[in-house]
């Protein structure tokens, strides 16, 4: 045996001695324990939620595939990154373990602890994989700018803790459940668990068992509720309760009309329950707002409620879902805005954003996309594309709400430049609807506001 190859293999011993604790990043191939199996059913026994999230390369299917020797470079600089990012996004607390189960899936399991009373994901832990998958993307595309591949985070929080057939299983059957459960979802598989998953959807859709949350949109000129955007949430406890996975198997399913019809319809009812008068930004994808029956719906539902008014309601046609017939587009939102409804554009500097098809649609307002807002105050970059949007909706006369504000030092640049709106946990969280006279607790955020856009002047 060479030096060399007697120097892995004392190392391999000598990890074989750790404790599983010291090994949750991509541990060796143990034949005796899998350390990530042991890590997960320590938790499982303590009663915490834990849930897996699949990172997923795929390269487009219009370019060739990768060449062995840059599949090897690039699955060593994930595993590299992964370790890094999971230990700035995740608290120790939170990160059970992450491990490579594929040529191009990695696996990172997360989890809850059991006395927030919680058998959910909770949202921030889901920006923060997200904020993972966007800092991943940035790093591989920076290191490997000739290669064309895309980083899907698939099959989301699938309930690694609350197996989907069986409540007896080991914490291997759990994972190994979980895991293909989630790999079927990104390949778009029909599996028994993607069947079942499909009977539970088919039920949600039955019974309307949805729910929707608020969050505020401040005015970041006077410190008040500008307006909310309406979020759902489907069942508690399910794979489906979180919206990531809720509508993007809707839409695998060819049931994303039918869902976003029920999400208008609830909304609506708990809109016009609470007597909400702001403005009301409702997520629409271009597919819905293209069925022959939507316009018609919607005038149906605020005919049910006479305190409710189609220029209360604004929506937000996400740039993540392409628009191939621009002019055909337009046309349906004239013939909304007949009506008197309004639009936003969602996610401006994502995804297939850009300012041409901004100009095409002229929205009413342009939320831009937290990508762009996170950590703007450190990036010339991203404080150049914020400017540039800022500017061209001024030229637009449209209105700008800045999404996914979580640090002061964001607010402060958003001040600087005098942009109109903004939303995010730096403001306030996403909650119940809330009554009129419920809202003193953002006379905190308006002072909050107030004094530091006054900072900010001086």
């Amino acid at each position: 045996m060479s030096v060399q190859g007697l120097v892995e293999k004392l190392r391999l011993v000598s990890k074989l001695m750790l404790p599983s604790r010291m090994l949750k990043a991509f541990p060796p191939d143990f034949t005796l324990r899998r350390p990530l199996v042991s890590l997960l059913d320590k938790r499982i026994r303590r009663g915490d939620a834990c849930y897996l999230a699949l990172f997923r390369w795929e390269v487009p299917a219009a370019h060739e595939p990768l060449c062995p020797a840059s599949t090897l470079r690039l699955q060593a600089l994930t595993r590299t990154l992964l370790k890094e990012l999971t230990s700035e996004q995740l608290l120790p607390r939170e990160l059970v373990g992450l491990d490579q189960f594929g040529p191009h899936e990695y696996v990172v399991i997360i989890r809850e602890a059991a006395e927030r009373g919680e058998s959910f994901v909770p949202p921030a832990l889901f920006r923060k994989l997200e904020m993972l998958k966007h800092a991943l993307e940035v790093s591989v595309e920076g290191s490997m700018p000739g290669e064309r591949v895309r980083l899907h985070l698939t099959g989301t929080y699938v309930p690694v803790s609350l197996p989907l057939h069986q409540q007896d299983a080991t914490a291997s059957e759990r994972l190994h459940e979980a895991y293909h459960f989630a790999l079927a979802l990104a390949t778009r598989q029909v599996t028994p668990q993607v069947l079942a998953a499909r009977r539970q959807l088919d039920q949600i859709l039955q019974d309307g068992s949805i729910s929707v949350l608020a969050q505020p949109i401040m005015n970041l000129r006077s410190g008040d509720v500008f307006g909310w955007e309406i979020l759902t949430r489907g069942p508690a406890a399910s794979i489906f309760h979180l919206p990531d996975e809720l509508f993007r198997f809707a839409s695998q399913s060819k049931l994303l009309s039918k869902l976003e019809f029920l999400v208008v319809r609830h909304a609506l009812e708990e809109i016009a329950t609470r007597g909400i008068r702001e403005p009301i930004f409702l997520n629409i994808t271009p597919v819905t707002l293209s069925h022959p029956m939507f316009l018609n719906h919607m005038l149906q539902c605020l005919e049910r409620h006479p305190g409710l008014s189609p220029g209360q309601i604004v929506l937000e046609i996400t740039e993540r879902h392409e628009v191939q017939d621009l002019k055909g587009m337009a046309d349906i939102l004239d013939t909304f805005r007949a009506h008197g409804f309004r639009f936003a554009v969602d996610d401006a500097g994502s995804g297939y954003s850009s300012l041409q098809w901004i100009g095409e649609l002229a929205p009413e307002v342009i939320k831009i996309d937290r990508s762009v807002i996170q950590f703007v105050d450190r990036y010339a970059v991203k404080l150049s594309l914020l400017r540039a949007i800022v500017n061209a909706a001024s030229e637009m006369s449209c209105e700008v709400v800045a999404e996914g504000v979580e640090r002061e030092e964001e607010a402060d640049v958003l001040f600087k430049l005098n942009v109109g709106m903004g939303q995010g946990y730096y403001f306030a969280r996403p909650n119940v609807l809330l009554h009129e006279h419920e809202r003193d607790i953002f006379q905190e955020t308006k002072r909050r506001i107030q004094h530091r856009r006054g900072q900010v002047a001086s």
